[in-house]
């Protein structure tokens, strides 16, 4: 089991020995909720890898989605600079909201002050490259018919490789034409050829943008003089 000790040590718990923590989609950045945590919920999470909280209501420990089977698995726990609010950083499994909805914040002010309600915050813009390459993932197990996707990825590679070389082309000619709304179409065919290919040769995408972010902060030209040749 973790020990949390230098955990619970940083943490600035209440006078009833809570605090509050909030659980962000590790994917979309989406909050999905906010609840209450003891050190015994602190030191479960850290120890099963499951989101765990105390109810205050019931004066109990609590794993989110016992019941309801709506889970949230925690990637990392963080604490804010004063100590006083964790977050945990989760992969969530259905809804978190006991309403039904995907976050517990699904209302929110509009422009004449009324409350409107949604299903929560949106996803950022890119999250969408990981939502399109769990549909590919999924057509690849399920293999339901007339799939552009299976048929690319039954055909193999040479298929693929052509198709990424097409799109890779099309893009070239539709930049310099100044039709942002053109460019943008064959960007998108490029984007989803190349998450088929990388489906095909079992590269996740987290792999990809793990290698632009260590690209952060480094000139381009020492990178590419630094690369294994």
């Amino acid at each position: 089991m973790v020990v949390p000790g230098e955990l619970l040590a940083a943490i600035a718990f209440d006078s009833a020995g809570l605090v509050p923590v909030v659980a962000q989609d590790a994917h979309s950045g989406t909050v999905r909720m906010v609840a209450w945590a003891n050190a015994e919920a602190l030191t479960a999470t850290l120890a099963t890898g499951a989101a765990h909280f105390w109810s205050r209501s019931r004066q109990a420990l609590w794993r989110k989605g016992e019941s309801s089977g709506h889970t949230l698995a925690v990637r990392e726990v963080r604490i804010d600079c004063d100590g006083d609010v964790v977050l945990y950083l989760v992969d969530a499994e259905g809804p978190s909201c006991h309403t039904g909805a995907t976050s517990c914040f699904f209302r929110r002010v509009a422009p004449d002050g009324a409350l409107q309600a949604d299903d929560g915050p949106p996803e950022s813009p890119a999250r969408v490259l990981s939502r399109v390459a769990k549909a590919i993932a999924a057509r690849r197990r399920e293999r339901p018919e007339k799939s552009y996707v299976v048929s690319l990825l039954d055909a193999g590679f040479e298929k693929i490789n052509a198709k990424i070389t097409e799109e890779a082309g099309e893009l070239a000619e539709a930049l310099p034409q100044g039709d942002a709304a053109h460019t943008a179409h064959e960007a998108a065919d490029l984007f989803f050829h190349s998450l088929v290919g990388l489906e095909a040769a079992g590269v996740p995408l987290d792999l990809v943008f793990a290698e632009l972010q260590r690209r952060f902060g480094v000139s381009g030209i020492d990178e590419k003089a630094g690369r294994k040749k």
